[in-house]
């Protein structure tokens, strides 16, 4: 298998894990902490989400971002179909940095220290608020994934010999 295929590989790994776990969120946990009624029990909820995403996320968002460049280095170039489709993948997920370190990131640490007992009055604002950044995000990912996905197919078929 030659190191082209399994760069390209590594690189649909992250962003497929990227991508996947935030689309995951949205469709799972995020819809059921939007349910929650209890201020306290949000708050819970996202401190113990947060503990175990935020150490994860980073690596793999980071790791599909750098990709598009690994994919833009193996295309044929920035004036062909998969260069340019590395390039847009590579801009999909500089995108997602560029929302998630103001606005998810900032908000997880600001979650994570309010009172269990006693959130902040405004938490249902800061939940809504969380939960229109993370759905952008996660759209701005997906096409990301695609462009990822269609840059590595065009590039020749996976099939070479081992």
């Amino acid at each position: 298998m030659s190191t082209a295929i399994i760069v390209r590989l590594i690189v649909l790994l992250f962003a497929a894990l990227a991508t996947g776990a935030m689309v995951g969120n949205w469709i799972g946990l995020a819809r059921a902490m939007a349910r929650l009624s209890s201020a306290s029990a949000y708050a819970e909820v996202h401190q113990a989400s947060t503990q175990t995403f935020d150490p994860y996320m980073p690596i793999v968002v980071w790791g599909a971002l750098l990709g598009g460049v690994a994919l833009t280095a193996l295309s044929p170039g920035l004036s062909s179909t998969p260069g340019q489709l590395a390039v847009a993948g590579f801009f999909c997920y500089a995108t997602v940095i560029a929302i998630s370190l103001p606005t998810g990131v900032r908000m997880n640490q600001l979650i994570a220290r309010w009172s269990i007992e006693s959130p902040p009055e405004d938490w249902a604002l800061i939940r809504a608020r969380w939960i229109r950044f993370h759905i952008l995000r996660t759209l701005i990912s997906v096409p990301g994934l695609a462009c990822y996905l269609l840059s590595g197919l065009l590039e020749g078929p996976l099939t070479s010999p081992i």
